[in-house]
């Protein structure tokens, strides 16, 4: 019975081991994000999107950007401000509770995207579209990013980002419509 007992815990123990191996296997698969200009720009979208109920993983959205990256963003209609990282992510968690965002999730679509890419930097205009997901039919709010990119370390980063709101009075150019 001793033995059964020693035979029944290895096997346990070995099945936490793989189990953990394999979880440690999931993580690593979003690294694959972080291998070229594209991927990289698709995947801050898609981080920053969120069913109601949850909130994104801030560290995950962190990992997209050199420690040092500049936002230039659209605080207002006639402001324009100038934001750190860290800056950048409570700016995001103000929004979330003035507007009762976790409660009505929000997603954030790019609609085009033109990306230049010359040896280890790149940029990339993003047209996007953001809007709440309840209700359903919520309109949203198109605006253009310009990102710039920088490849580092073996992977891409994220190095500034500067937002405006497209509006009829300052209207997309005409090669991002």
């Amino acid at each position: 019975m001793k033995l059964w007992k020693i035979f029944f815990l290895a096997t346990m123990m070995l099945l936490l081991v793989l189990t953990v191996g394999m979880a440690d296997n999931n993580v690593n698969n979003d690294e694959g994000v972080f291998l070229d200009p594209e991927s990289l720009v698709r995947g801050l979208y898609a981080s920053v999107t969120f069913e109601p109920g949850t909130l994104p993983d801030w560290d995950y959205v962190r990992s997209f950007f050199v420690p040092e990256a500049v936002f230039g963003v659209r605080k207002s209609r006639t402001l324009m401000g100038v934001l750190d990282l860290d800056g950048f992510v409570n700016w995001w968690l103000e929004d979330i509770e003035k507007h009762k965002m976790k409660e009505r999730g929000f997603k954030e679509s790019i609609e085009k995207m033109k990306m230049t890419i010359y040896g280890n930097i790149a940029h990339c205009f993003i047209v996007y579209k953001a809007r709440f997901m309840t209700p359903a039919d919520a309109p949203g709010q198109l605006g253009l990013d310009s990102v710039g990119l920088m490849k580092k370390d073996g992977r891409w980063w994220i190095i500034s980002i500067t937002n405006d709101v497209i509006t009829p009075q300052n209207p997309l150019p005409e090669d991002l419509r």
